[in-house]
């Protein structure tokens, strides 16, 4: 078996359809399905029912609601594959994915690829409102067309480039050996952002000459409808979200000692932070407790004792300044 596409589905029976008629129309067959129902109260059941009834490389798991991580952990505890891929239930992919995404994982010999994508915002009624393609920064540079090779360095920093469009919708694939040998999970804590977390987790858990190989060609589809859990809008679970940030500075300090990746950690959180921030004021959310952790969170993005690394002595004064200069720029940008 060459794919193993993980699909956590919950409550999405209306959209579960175009997302399942995508992965059974690729032009690449050798791939197993793995649908995680989460607990759904809709017809998500019945739909997946159907389907699997009509191709047998679908595979239908159901549990309690537990979450997305929780979802894709069940998903790779079954995954026969040799590579692994996720897909959202309210996404779908062009019929070349995954010929094209193997195409260029063979060819460079790569341990992760990071996949382009077209962010397709809808409305209720499930018009497309706006749309966009994934692009990279201007200071990586192609190896062929559409293709990036990168160091593991290079690859990490990437997840947290806020020039990019990579920093926060991810769409990778793996590969299913490195995950079980590193024993590697979602955290279930995280409702949000929780592929990034993971995905520096690999990276960490892999070689330093690993080959990373982003395809920025924009076969996936990565849908925002109302209601969906990018579009909820603040609650408390943005809070352990950002919280996380702290774990990825450690995790940077303990596996990667890269001062730039340092600084894009603690940039992408203060980005996050002040995004958060106005959500939470302008939905009347933003109360003396989240005022409190948000300052408190702010502060650790700052620090210096606590997360600048021990290697970046020599550029601490520098990385605090323009940490601080960043922060009053953020603070403009984000009270208009």
């Amino acid at each position: 078996m060459k794919v193993s596409v993980i699909i956590p589905a919950y409550n999405t029976a209306d959209m579960l359809s175009a997302c399942l008629d995508s992965v059974i129309s690729q032009s690449m067959t050798d791939w197993e399905c793995i649908v995680v129902n989460d607990g759904s109260s809709d017809n998500t059941a019945e739909v997946l029912e159907r389907y699997s009834a009509q191709d047998n490389r679908i595979k239908v798991i159901t549990q309690d609601n537990a979450g997305v991580s929780a979802a894709r952990n069940r998903g790779l505890d079954e995954a026969t594959g040799e590579f692994v891929t996720f897909i959202d239930s309210d996404d779908y992919i062009d019929s070349g994915y995954f010929e094209q995404a193997l195409s260029v994982i063979y060819r460079t010999d790569a341990s992760m690829l990071i996949s382009g994508y077209v962010e397709e915002r809808k409305s209720a009624s499930g018009d497309v409102i706006s749309r966009f393609s994934s692009r990279m920064p201007h200071s990586y540079i192609p190896d062929a067309e559409d293709t990036y090779i990168l160091r593991r360095n290079q690859c990490a920093a990437l997840l947290f480039d806020t020039s990019a469009s990579y920093w926060g919708y991810i769409r990778n694939w793996f590969r299913l050996a490195a995950i079980k040998k590193s024993g590697l999970r979602f955290d279930s804590s995280l409702k949000y952002n929780e592929d990034r977390s993971f995905t520096l987790h690999y990276l960490a858990a892999g070689p330093h000459d690993a080959v990373n190989t982003v395809f920025n060609r924009p076969n996936y589809h990565y849908v925002l409808r109302s209601g969906s859990a990018m579009n909820q809008g603040f609650n408390p679970n943005h809070l352990i979200e950002l919280e996380a940030f702290k774990n990825l500075c450690k995790l940077e300090r303990k596996f990667f000692r890269d001062r730039r990746l340092n600084i894009a950690i603690r940039h992408a959180g203060l980005v996050r932070k002040f995004y958060l921030t106005g959500l939470a004021m302008r939905m009347g959310r933003y109360d003396s407790a989240v005022a409190e952790k948000m300052e408190r969170i702010e502060r650790d993005m700052l620090s210096l004792r606590d997360f600048l690394p021990p290697y970046a002595s020599c550029s601490r004064v520098m990385m605090k300044r323009w940490l601080q200069n960043k922060k009053h720029r953020l603070s403009h940008i984000f009270k208009k």
